[in-house]
């Protein structure tokens, strides 16, 4: 090869696509604070156009622009990605809690099945909850479904009233 030559770099589309992207999903940067407060909002459950008023100002906006912008700006790798993250510690920290009060519930219910100075009556029906929480009884329903025809229903309503009024 000789080093006078001219290299050649192929363009496609107007595009270099020897340049490094940014924002992809591989590496998706530090969010500045508004696209924070973005995500934050987003994952708070308001909408697209409802999150981007509380992080930016747009008190100046139209609101199809806002709408627009709006968006975008939810469709950004980096903010979807951070509301996802949000959306997965949010839930984490449900599950904490409902087996922190799951264990609750328990106790308490085991401490009156088995206290000394409880009344029977309350003892009897925390073990029965404690055996509704375990599985172990179950509400049943039975639903009887009978068809009647017009003639049968007269006469027994004939019949009724007849009670009644006898």
């Amino acid at each position: 090869m000789d080093d006078n030559k001219p290299s050649l770099k192929l363009i496609s589309g107007g595009k270099d696509r020897t340049k490094k992207r940014t924002g992809t999903k591989g590496s998706p940067g530090p969010l500045t604070e508004k696209q924070e407060a973005f995500a934050q909002r987003l994952s708070e459950g308001l909408t697209n156009s409802e999150a981007y008023r509380a992080a930016y100002d747009a008190s100046e906006m139209a609101a199809p622009t806002i709408h627009s912008e709006a968006s975008k700006l939810a469709a950004s790798p980096k903010i979807s990605e951070r509301v996802h993250a949000l959306l997965m510690e949010k839930k984490a920290k449900h599950n904490v809690l409902t087996v922190k009060q799951e264990d609750r519930v328990w106790q308490n219910v085991w401490r009156l099945a088995e206290g000394v100075n409880v009344p029977p009556a309350v003892q009897q029906s925390a073990l029965a909850l404690a055996a509704k929480m375990a599985g172990m009884l179950t509400d049943r329903v039975e639903v009887k479904n009978e068809t009647a025809d017009s003639k049968s229903i007269e006469a027994e309503l004939l019949q009724r009233l007849q009670k009644l009024t006898g």
